[in-house]
């Protein structure tokens, strides 16, 4: 298992073993979700498209595909001296009030902020503004330096592309032939104690959630490309990801204010129910969807006039 460099709420890490038998073979996995990378790092695709609406994950990313030694060289000071309070909130003044810092800079900052940050949650106020607490680490914050490496290794071979971008764009512009669409985005809440739904200045609603599913039937019934999901597992998941085949999981809980009373939580995967003749969801493209997908074939062919000629010699 190849490990984040980055501490990421609902990381893939624990779920890559009953995740990846879901994840069909293709020449491309589009994330519209990246997150933490943990699909990325541990699958096999040839190409990547990973993207994420966070313009300072994103830049971690380019800049350390790009210049991991540059990356590594400017991030270990900060892991060398920074585990107090006080480096920690400095630092994150710099982070959030310097102009002009360097993409790589603000790369081995963000790094930084995330591994000595309050249990590796990422969050921005309304202005923009990173605004996690220190995490009152007892020991010095692991520098992923190896996993740096790694990560740049895989990127490079892959020629991954990381894009700064919501779904619906990265869902529009990128989807093509021969290609698995994974989205993992952020999770609705399991209870009103739990309700962590932000990961930039905007929180991922329901109404969101609604969005997302729309956008992907879509996309299946123009290209026919497989889709996977993620979420909890609520009575608002199951309603809103009808369309899904949803398989129920497991997962030990990596964020939460109680670390001696952390229980599994309850999860799902999501695999959007298909016809097996044309892959589409929905029907009406192949004589095989009838059986899975109700009159929608037969009012097709009803409608382009396949029954026409029959009738005219009755």
């Amino acid at each position: 298992m190849i490990r984040s460099l980055l501490k990421w709420p609902g990381g893939k890490s624990r779920v890559i073993p009953e995740l990846r038998p879901h994840l069909p073979k293709a020449d491309c996995l589009i994330e519209p979700f990246v997150g933490g990378a943990s699909v990325f790092l541990n699958t096999d695709y040839r190409r990547y498209i990973l993207a994420d609406i966070n313009p300072d994950l994103i830049n971690l990313y380019r800049e350390v595909k790009s210049n991991p030694e540059l990356v590594i060289d400017l991030a270990w000071p900060l892991f060398a001296t920074g585990n107090s309070k006080e480096e920690y909130l400095q630092n994150r003044r710099i982070f959030n009030g310097t102009k002009g810092l360097l993409d790589a800079a603000r790369a081995a900052l963000f790094l930084y902020l995330n591994r000595h940050g309050y249990n590796g949650v990422v969050r921005y106020n309304q202005s923009g503004g990173y605004n996690v607490p220190f995490g009152q680490h007892k020991t010095a914050p692991y520098f992923p330096e190896e996993e740096i490496r790694q990560f740049a290794e895989k990127a490079n071979d892959t020629k991954a592309i990381f894009l700064c971008s919501s779904f619906q764009n990265t869902l529009r512009v990128m989807v093509g032939a021969d290609e698995v669409i994974y989205c993992d985005p952020p999770y609705l809440p399991a209870s009103d104690t739990a309700n962590f739904t932000q990961y930039h200045t905007d929180p991922f609603t329901e109404r969101h959630h609604r969005q997302l599913v729309v956008a992907l039937l879509e996309v299946n019934r123009k290209y026919g490309v497989p889709v996977i999901i993620s979420n909890s597992d609520t009575e608002a998941t199951r309603k809103i990801y009808k369309p899904f085949k949803l398989h129920e999981i497991s997962v030990q809980r990596s964020v939460s204010t109680d670390k001696e009373n952390r229980q599994k939580a309850k999860e799902v995967i999501g695999v959007l129910k298909v016809c097996e003749g044309c892959g589409i969801a929905g029907g009406g493209c192949c004589p095989d969807c009838g059986p899975c997908c109700g009159d929608s074939t037969y009012g097709a062919m009803v409608k382009a006039g396949v029954f026409d000629e029959q009738d005219s010699f009755q």
